[in-house]
C-alpha cells in the first residue's frame, strides 16, 4: 500500500471518531479557536520586534503563518529549518523587512510555535513511562502491523 493510501486510511480512522454533528461542530470550533490563537501569536511576535515588523497586521500575519506552515512540511536536507526559512522569505520578500530583524523574528517564532511543545511534551512522555527507544519500537511495530495487514488484504483479494 502506498504512502498516500496509508495516510488516507489513517485520516479516515480519525474522521470515524466524530460520532455526531455536535461533535463535528465542536471540533471545528476548537480547531478555529486554536488557529486564531496561533495567528495572534504570529501577529504579536512580529509586532514585538518593532521597526518594519511593527506594521504587520492580521492579514500579513496570516500570510506569514501560511508560509511557515508550508515551510514546516519542506525540510532542508540535513539541516531542517524549513519553517524558519519560509517565514524569513515571507518577511524579507513580501514585506521588505530587514534581514536581521526577519531572521530574529523567524527564529523566535519557531521557538514559540514549534520548539515550545517539547517543553511540555518531553516531561509528559517521561511521566507516562515512554522513552525515545520505546517510541521507536512502537513505530516499528506499527509498520510491521501495517505490512501484515496489507499482505492479508492482498491475499483475501486473490
Amino acid at each position: 500500500m502506498g504512502t498516500s493510501a496509508r495516510l488516507a486510511r489513517y485520516g479516515w480512522r480519525g474522521v470515524q471518531t466524530i460520532g455526531n454533528w455536535s461533535d463535528l461542530a465542536l471540533s471545528v470550533f476548537y480547531s478555529a479557536l486554536h488557529w486564531f490563537v496561533v495567528l495572534l501569536v504570529y501577529l504579536w511576535v512580529s509586532r514585538a520586534f518593532g521597526g518594519t515588523l511593527a506594521a504587520i497586521d492580521m492579514g500579513d500575519a496570516m500570510l506569514v503563518l501560511a508560509f511557515t506552515l508550508v515551510g514546516s512540511a519542506v525540510q532542508l536536507p540535513g539541516v531542517g529549518g524549513g519553517s524558519q526559512v519560509a517565514s524569513f522569505l515571507a518577511y524579507t520578500t513580501v514585506f521588505r523587512v530587514e534581514k536581521e530583524a526577519a531572521a530574529a523574528a523567524s527564529v523566535v517564532m519557531w521557538l514559540i510555535s514549534f520548539a515550545a511543545c517539547s517543553l511540555a511534551g518531553v516531561p509528559l512522555l517521561i511521566h507516562e513511562g515512554f522513552s525515545l527507544g520505546k517510541l521507536r519500537q512502537m513505530a516499528e511495530h506499527e509498520k510491521e502491523a501495517a505490512s501484515e495487514n496489507v499482505n492479508e488484504q492482498g491475499e483475501s483479494a486473490q
